[in-house]
Formats: structure tokens, C-alpha cells, sequence
């Protein structure tokens, strides 16, 4: 009888381990509601300037495996909004020697499944490029927030 309760006492044990174990690994998240929630997007260049301010553009050239050369834009970007910012886009536009765009990129620094942006804080981005055009004036690119969201 003493061996009989041992074991319904183990078996009870291990059920309800596995049943936290479950529960915790199937509960969703605070930060998936907080990604699945939907975006309010701007895209005018006059409200963007109130919601991210861009700063210490900066350039540097490093080299991959492969030797080939890599050129990393990197910044900052401030929250100088009363909201939590989810979404930042740049414009970047690479001239050549005389002063005329050659290349037009947007990339994603802040995406939505990542960490939403504080009001306050700055958020230091990297943007590398590998191969650009051969008539690149070697300068920081003109460079934009394109588009928000909160």
C-alpha cells in the first residue's frame, strides 16, 4: 500500500510539471499581442520630424570573408515622441561626384517584431551595404526618416 500512494504522488508530481511546462510554452507573450497589434503608419516628412530625430550619421568600410567590401551606415534615431515608436524607415540616397542620386534604398531599422522605441530614448542603427554603384562619391548618403509607426 505505502509503494501504491509513491507512486500516484510521483505521477501526480510529473503531470503537473508538464502541465506548467505547457502552459508556459504555449501562452502567448505580451510582446506577440504587442506585435500583432496593428500600425498606425506616417509617412509625411513634416510629421515624421515629430516623432524620430536622426543624428551622428557616420560611414565606415570593413571586409567579409570573401573580401569583398562592406560599407556600414550607421546613426542614431531619437524618440522625440509622447508615443512608443514600433516602425522606422529610412530613405537613403547615394549621389555621384556631380551631386545627382544614382541610388535610392529604404531599409527597416526598427521593425515591428522587435522591442518598440521608448519616448525619449535613442536607438543606435547599422545599415550595410555590400555592393554599391561605381560612381558613388564615397560620402554619407542623404539620408531620411522615410516612414513611422506607433
Amino acid at each position: 500500500m505505502p509503494e501504491r500512494r509513491t507512486a500516484i504522488i510521483i505521477s501526480a508530481s510529473i503531470a503537473v510539471v508538464v502541465g506548467i511546462l505547457l502552459v508556459w510554452a504555449f501562452a502567448p507573450s505580451a510582446q506577440d499581442q504587442v506585435a500583432a497589434a496593428p500600425v498606425t503608419e506616417v509617412r509625411d516628412p513634416a510629421t515624421v520630424q515629430n516623432y524620430l530625430q536622426l543624428s551622428h550619421l557616420s560611414i565606415a568600410t570593413s571586409e567579409n570573408f570573401a573580401r569583398q567590401r562592406i560599407y556600414v551606415i550607421s546613426g542614431y534615431l531619437k524618440n522625440v515622441s509622447d508615443r512608443p515608436v514600433r516602425l522606422a524607415e529610412l530613405k537613403m540616397v547615394f549621389t555621384d561626384f556631380d551631386g545627382k542620386p544614382i541610388l535610392d534604398y529604404k531599409p527597416r531599422v526598427l521593425d515591428q517584431n522587435q522591442k518598440p522605441l521608448p519616448p525619449g530614448v535613442e536607438f543606435r542603427f547599422e545599415v550595410r551595404q555590400e555592393n554599391l554603384p561605381h560612381g558613388w562619391n564615397y560620402r554619407v548618403p542623404i539620408t531620411e526618416v522615410a516612414r513611422v509607426g506607433y
